[in-house]
């Protein structure tokens, strides 16, 4: 049975959200729903405005596009979250479907790359937009800088870890369709991830 896009995107959100904060709940219970909601704000906002990147692109070239939850993902998310007290999180809870709305013969090898090149970068490049709106946000200082400390690791994290060149990451459609393209993004991602 497929499950509505609508809660699949939901329940992915607060899965996610879940997984970045449940730390918490075994090393300072007292602060969980605190961190849950900085979780919510960052982790699962940077997980939900990925995958509609990659489906806005997607139907921006003709394509039919909708996010399709895995249920054993969720599953398996929260068991290995649960069981590693939050020190091993599985991030594969679904993912957005893609079929070409128009089969034609004058659509060759190399464009079809180049269009799941560049629907796969949205994801990743969200991400790093992202990290550069939690940068800004860190100067405001009080909640909204922890917030943005939060917001810049684990969306850093996420375009890094989606960079990937090996299937299924996205960064193995973006490293098939342009090396110096998957470069310039990847590399600096992952620089960051590592010094940052």
């Amino acid at each position: 049975m497929k499950i509505p896009e609508a809660f699949g995107l939901l329940i992915s959100w607060l899965v996610i959200s879940i997984c970045f904060s449940i730390g918490t709940l075994f090393a300072y219970p007292q602060y969980f729903y605190e961190v849950f909601l900085l979780s919510a704000s960052s982790a699962g906002l940077g997980f939900l405005l990925h995958e509609l990147a990659h489906r806005t692109t997607a139907r921006r070239f003709g394509c039919y596009a909708y996010y399709q939850v895995w249920p054993w993902g969720i599953v398996l998310a929260l068991i290995l979250t649960i069981l590693s007290q939050g020190s091993l999180i599985f991030a594969a809870l679904g993912a957005v479907y893609i079929t070409p709305m128009v089969t034609t013969s004058s659509l060759n090898y190399n464009a079809l790359k180049k269009v799941y090149g560049i629907i796969s970068l949205a994801g990743p490049s969200m991400n790093l937009l992202l990290v550069a709106a939690f940068y800004v946000l860190s100067y405001a200082g009080g909640y909204a800088s922890i917030l943005a400390g939060y917001g810049f690791q684990i969306n850093l994290w996420l375009a890094a870890f989606n960079l990937i060149p090996i299937p299924p990451f996205d960064g193995s459609k973006i490293f098939s369709w342009s090396k110096p393209i998957w470069a310039a993004f990847a590399i600096p991602a992952w620089v960051m991830t590592l010094f940052l």
